[in-house]
């Protein structure tokens, strides 16, 4: 959807923009997954609750990095939170 955004971008940050909407889709899509993975922990092979707060954990790194991504498109086109 970001994409769409694309003819709003500044020639001189086209490369800033891409890199930045695919960054991303990759932290949110891997918090996704990491999430989801922490919620069945316990109830995997080999799982504990240290394993539940390491995938949270690697979760929360993958929210900051989308949050911060996010951030650089918003800045590139110039926008206001």
């Amino acid at each position: 959807a970001m994409l769409r955004l694309k003819d709003l971008v500044p020639s001189d940050r086209d490369m800033d923009f891409y890199d930045a909407v695919d960054l991303f889709a990759q932290n949110a899509e891997e918090a996704s997954s990491m999430a989801f993975v922490s919620s069945w922990g316990e109830a995997n092979p080999g799982g504990g609750k240290d394993r539940v707060q390491l995938f949270i954990e690697r979760a929360k790194k993958n929210v900051i990095a989308s949050r911060d991504s996010l951030g650089t498109v918003m800045d590139i086109l110039d926008l206001k939170p």
